[in-house]
């Protein structure tokens, strides 16, 4: 589709345009007002906000997470020398008691 493929064209040539007049702007600006930045420039990109985004999010969920007790189910089962084993597909169970049910 040739309208897709242009609308595709013309968001990479506006977000480069965008990314490069901020990052611009951007640098000139705090340089002037951290002159602990040096020659370091402050980078811009429409697609940084998002990324960054995710990145912090996912962050975020490692730092929060808790570990908890949980258990499975396996069976196996021997019959004329054949042994069989079976899992439960769920994996895990996060509450003891169907568990204990179960056995």
């Amino acid at each position: 589709d040739r309208r897709l493929a242009d609308a595709v064209e013309a968001r990479q040539e506006i977000d480069l345009r965008a990314g490069a007049a901020f990052t611009r702007f951007m640098t000139l600006r705090y340089q002037a007002m951290f002159p602990q930045l040096g020659d370091q420039p402050l980078s811009f990109g429409p697609c940084q906000f998002p990324t960054l985004g995710f990145v912090v999010d996912r962050w975020l969920r490692i730092d929060r997470f808790r570990p908890e007790p949980f258990w499975s189910i396996r069976l196996e089962a021997a019959k004329a020398g054949q042994a069989v084993k079976f899992a439960w597909r769920r994996g895990r169970l996060f509450d003891r008691l169907p568990v204990l049910a179960l056995y």
